[in-house]
């Protein structure tokens, strides 16, 4: 507000003119005139500044008009900030300056410096100034930004100076009371406006009135506090994001070029997961890759695919977490570097952390905020109105990304499979409790989630927190492994030499997709082409490289830091620890320069294979590397008392799988003696030895217990679903064993012939390999199977579930088979390039009953090739799957064979007209019936429809699943049904809208059909009621009647209770049904005891009956159980 000036007394005159002339003898002793002429003043305008206009005596305003003149020297801005940025600002020409002859602009142009220079102290210089400030609160644009570094180079004061001053002028701020409204309106501390007002006590200026705008601003002081206590806040999280951003990148600039190749495992239950073995992990694989940018996308898929085709209830939030897993040294580090630097090249502006798993204390509490930053280097102090302030904006954000690292490292005895505590945002908690939260979405729900494990800590993971979408890892391909041998290459030639020599040892390229293991054997075998050294077993590669360490000039760890290392990875792998404080490396008599180069150390912004002296905690460079030397102690170093006492212990426990593995590769003669020329004093190692052989002659026994077969075939199960499906579940729900591979890898490591005969007499026979493979595992069983004195039957899969083989992992099994007198009758076969293999299969043909060829790949020409050796070899397939397979003009060729199969699936390949005209008609010409004819996916029109009804008597059961089969279409084949001399076994009509004509065909051979499946058709009560009459005109009853997912409701419900004197199994899964029409069933059931499906998930439902339910089958007769 203005305010009228009161002109000075002659007793002030005097005292200013006083002052001016001590100010003018400062200035002249300070040497400013030699300042301005170098700041590019003219002598006369030095003059002048110096003798006439005392105000322009001010150091701030003579940096201010040189710099508006454009004359500023490059390299007198130090000199100048001195006197500027560090003096005090002088009372005296504030006293000067309110006096009414003093210029307006002057005074205005003097303060707005002074508020500069205090709004500049309320933050620290450097990068979050600018990036923080001037960039998201200023928004100047980067060539402005530039242009004020060059100008101002090496002085940062003077270019956060001139930044702000930039921004005042863009937005015309003329007076510090615009400056500082503006300041607050984007959340930045204004300093109090009377430090840069005059300071004349009492006095009413008309500084006062020139300073001051229309309006002014009053605030009262706790508003004023509070808003400040915000800005600050707000600028210390953009520190952090930027903090934890910067890290992150520095962690994904560390990944390697080399890609590695994932596929997805979804809705894996505890049955599916496969064994504990983190070597060993299997899986039910789709093929394809899924590269790191895909990666939420395809767990988005993932939850809402489990929706629809469970009708499973799915937190929707689930969507946003991802496993990822994979065998010991696959990649998986690797593959979440991929992630976190894809993520911060398409969001620079989020939050990013990465959590190391090792880092975590299990045993303190700790809040959310500490959680996410425990393994990322930083000067947060934390406080809690500023972490919850920053904990709100990530849990709003949906561009927040968590990375968690190593669960399988995690140091704690709790088990993963505990339901945690519920807890909120701003809690402290253990790590145990706010891990599970942040999985099951309670905290963080929109934050993107990625965590990496081995396999085993997923095993028994809590339901509810298990990631519902799974990738798994499968490491180098084989294009990955030869640019990696590429980069290690001197020349092509070379390149080509070492990939020859690994060619011949397939022991060892077998491994070469495991990144860890390539990148040791590729540089060894470059090393030592001339020598033409072979390569024994992982362990002998692990062996190899340190052989090359102690070679080194700078390796400085001997034998016997060498001893106390191995000790400590040996403590570290028992109690779980993969982190050590300098105390434990210390405790271990360790000096820190002998670790080299197999530990690295926590460093702030540097990551890697480095060690520093004095940090505080210490990791292995790889958890593999930990293991090798915990098995090294136990074998070189450790008395014969301590092997003895944790051997068996050892052999227990999951979590020492690599050990024991490595253990058995110090079995292996030429490794020993490596072993005694590098550890002359080694205590009893063949001794040793022995104990490891003994203990795996211990488990053979167990061998005999492995399946031979799945208990029914593909024929017996459409025949008898209901009782099949007891055996199925059975089988499915057996213990997945890990011991047959586990034993296998051990005897291939050793290379003992005794050991490896010892396995292969005690392999069952016929044997079911019905996994998927890995190629190493293939190698092992391979390894042993061929030193068996019998010839063994293996099946491959088994038509529930084919199996999958990555890299050469199928030819290598098949070229086994070949070249022995193995046989492999049943081989089912998922997403596996048949490039290679398709003519071995061919070769074996003649001894195959069963094959399934699912999403391989297949052309017409290969089905061709197929079909000639079936017909020429008169091959009688009980069981032929080529679904998935693009045959659009396959129909002509299977025409040839069709009358020696008993089961064909045909399930989604694009069949066309000509196709199905020429299967029915082939069909139609058998002597014996086939059980089963699957069309699923393939669109039939009315026309293909009626070509398989004068064939229908020859088909006992026909899958027409999503066909777009109309209600038309089905007259003439439901006409052809009635007429059947037999009842036909079933027809599955399921997910297509046949309306109601439809029904009516359906309804008019209903009593020719033992089990009818209109699962998801859309059917109306109206449409219920018509096939309703027709079961109760019935003179016998039906096995099965699937009508799940129609919403007919409780109406539905109520009309279908008569039906259970007709109908053995009914299910009406999610059809809308409430207690109402559920009661309503199971009172028509009390006597009848039938089998109903899709009652126990309906409340109150349940306590009516306790009999018929599809997913509780005991106290049942088998026949009457349901299926679902």
């Amino acid at each position: 507000m203005s305010k009228t000036s009161k002109p000075p007394s002659s007793s002030d005159d005097q005292a200013a003119g006083e002052s001016i002339k001590n100010i003018r003898k400062q200035i002249r002793q300070a040497n400013w005139p030699e300042y301005l002429r170098k700041l590019g003043f003219s002598d006369n305008t030095v003059e002048q500044c110096v003798s006439k206009s005392e105000v322009r005596l001010n150091p701030y305003w003579i940096k201010l008009q040189a710099d508006e003149q454009g004359r500023l020297i490059i390299g007198l801005e130090k000199m100048v900030a001195e006197e500027i940025f560090t003096s005090k600002r002088n009372e005296k020409v504030d006293q000067i300056l309110a006096y009414n002859w003093v210029k307006k602009s002057v005074v205005r142009n003097r303060n707005r410096a002074w508020f500069i220079y205090d709004f500049l102290s309320q933050y620290p210089s450097g990068d979050f100034f600018k990036a923080n400030i001037v960039r998201l609160k200023f928004q100047l644009n980067e060539d402005q930004i530039t242009q004020i570094e060059h100008d101002y180079e090496g002085n940062i004061k003077e270019q956060r100076y001139h930044m702000v001053l930039t921004w005042m002028k863009a937005k015309k701020l003329n007076s510090v009371k615009k400056v500082a409204k503006a300041l607050k309106h984007i959340e930045l501390v204004a300093p109090d406006i009377s430090k840069s007002e005059s300071k004349a006590a009492g006095s009413s200026t008309k500084a006062d009135s020139c300073s001051s705008d229309d309006e002014s601003d009053s605030q009262s002081s706790s508003e004023s506090d509070w808003k400040e206590t915000i800005s600050v806040s707000e600028l210390e999280k953009q520190s952090l994001k930027e903090l934890c951003l910067k890290f992150a990148k520095a962690i994904a600039d560390k990944t390697n070029c080399v890609p590695l190749q994932a596929t997805k495992q979804e809705n894996v239950s505890k049955e599916e997961f496969g064994n504990t073995s983190s070597w060993l992990f299997k899986k039910q694989t789709d093929k394809k890759n899924i590269p790191p940018e895909s990666l939420f996308e395809e767990a988005a898929k993932a939850c809402n695919d489990r929706v629809k085709s469970s009708h499973e209830t799915t937190n929707k939030q689930q969507q946003n977490v991802a496993g990822l897993t994979g065998i010991a040294g696959i990649g998986k580090t690797t593959f979440c570097k991929f992630v976190l630097k894809h993520w911060i090249e398409s969001h620079p502006h989020s939050f990013v952390f990465y959590i190391s798993i090792r880092d975590v204390d299990f045993m303190e509490k700790c809040n959310l905020l500490k959680f996410l930053l425990v393994s990322t280097d930083h000067d947060y102090k934390f406080k809690p109105e500023t972490d919850d302030l920053i904990l709100n904006e990530i849990n709003k954000s949906s561009d927040t990304l968590i990375v968690i690292d190593g669960l399988d490292e995690a140091r704690t005895t709790q088990k993963f499979s505990e339901d945690p505590f519920g807890m909120s945002l701003h809690q402290e908690k253990m790590p145990y409790c706010i891990l599970m939260n942040l999985l099951n979405c309670r905290l963080l729900p929109n934050a993107k989630k990625l965590i990496a494990s081995r396999p085993n800590a997923f095993l028994n993971f809590n339901p509810q927190c298990k990631p519902v979408f799974l990738l798994q890892v499968l490491g180098l391909s084989k294009e990955s492994q030869n640019l990696l041998c590429k980069q290690y290459s001197k020349s092509e030639e070379q390149q080509k030499h070492v990939q020859d020599e690994l060619e011949k040892q397939p022991n060892v390229s077998a491994l070469l997709f495991i990144p860890v293991f390539a990148r040791l054997i590729i540089p060894y075998f470059v090393d030592n082409l001339e020598s033409n050294k072979p390569v024994l077993s992982i362990s002998d590669v692990f062996l190899n490289q340190l052989e090359q360490w102690q070679k080194k000039q700078k390796f400085h760890t001997d034998r016997k830091h060498l001893k106390q290392l191995t000790k400590l990875a040996f403590d570290g792998v028992e109690n779980r620890q993969f982190s050590f404080p300098s105390q434990d490396v210390m405790k271990h008599g360790i000096e820190m320069k002998f670790i080299e180069p197999f530990m690295c150390a926590h460093a702030k912004h540097q990551h890697g294979m480095l060690v520093l002296d004095g940090e505080k905690k210490f990791f292995f460079i790889h958890a593999t590397w930990q293991e090798f030397l915990a098995a090294l102690h136990l074998m070189v170093f450790a008395s014969y008392e301590e092997f003895s006492s944790k051997i068996q212990q050892i052999f227990q426990q999951s979590s020492w799988e690599v050990v024991v593995r490595f253990l058995f590769g110090f079995c292996h003669q030429k490794v020993q003696r490596k072993l005694k020329k590098l550890f002359p004093d080694c205590l009893k190692m063949d001794r040793k030895g022995k104990v490891v052989k003994t203990q795996v002659r211990k488990l053979l026994p167990d061998l005999s217990e492995l399946f031979s077969d799945i208990l029914v075939t593909a024929a017996e199960c459409f025949n008898d679903p209901i009782e099949s499906k007891l055996h199925i579940n059975k089988f499915k729900s057996r213990e997945k064993d890990s011991t047959l591979f586990n034993i296998c890898s051990w005897a291939n490591e050793a290379k003992d012939d005794d050991l490896t005969k010892a396995v292969a007499n005690s392999l069952p026979n016929p044997l079911l390999l019905s996994e998927d493979f890995l190629p190493h595992q293939v190698m092992s069983f391979c390894h042993v199977v061929s030193a068996a004195e019998e010839s063994h039957i293996l099946n491959v899969g088994d038509w529930q579930k084919s199996s999958t083989f990555t890299g050469l992992g199928l030819h290598t099994l098949l070229s086994t088979i070949q070249q022995s007198t193995h046989k492999i009758p049943k081989l089912h076969l998922k997403e596996v390039d048949l490039s290679v293999d398709f003519e071995i299969i061919l070769e074996l043909l003649p001894g195959i009953t069963e094959l399934t060829l699912l999403a391989c790949g297949l052309t017409i020409p290969m089905v061709e090739n197929l079909v000639g050796v079936i017909t020429q070899h008169n091959i009688h397939l009980s069981h032929l799957n080529l679904s998935l397979n693009n045959l659009n003009g396959v129909g002509k060729y299977l025409a040839k064979s069709i009358h020696l199969m008993q089961v064909l699936l045909l399930a989604p390949s694009n069949l066309q007209e000509d196709d199905f005209n020429a299967i029915a008609e082939a069909t139609a010409k058998r002597d014996t019936n086939m059980s089963l004819l699957n069309m699923s996916g393939n669109v039939m029109s009315k026309k293909a429809l009626d070509s398989f009804a004068p064939g229908i008597s020859k088909l006992d059961g026909i899958w027409l699943r999503k066909c777009s089969v109309t209600g038309d279409g089905l007259e003439q084949l439901c006409h052809e049904i009635s007429n059947r001399e037999k009842p036909m076994n079933f027809l599955y009509l399921r997910e297509n809208n046949i309306g109601l004509i439809g029904v009516n065909h359906v309804s008019s051979c209903v009593y020719n059909i033992r089990q009818l499946w209109l699962y998801d058709c859309d059917l109306t009560i109206t449409c219920l009621r018509a096939l309703i009459a027709a079961i109760l005109n019935m003179d016998h009853s039906m096995v099965y009647l699937d009508l799940h997912a129609n919403k007919f409701g409780d109406e539905g419900a109520i009309a279908l209770a008569p039906c259970l004197e007709k109908v053995e199994n009914l299910n009406v899964s999610d059809c809308d049904i409430t207690p109402v029409g559920a009661n309503a069933l199971h009172t028509a059931n009390r006597k009848l005891k039938r089998g109903i499906g899709g009652l126990s998930d309906i409340p109150q439902a349940t306590a009516a009956s306790s009999v018929g339910r599809p997913h509780e089958v005991a106290q049942k007769p088998k026949k009457r159980c349901a299926i679902s």
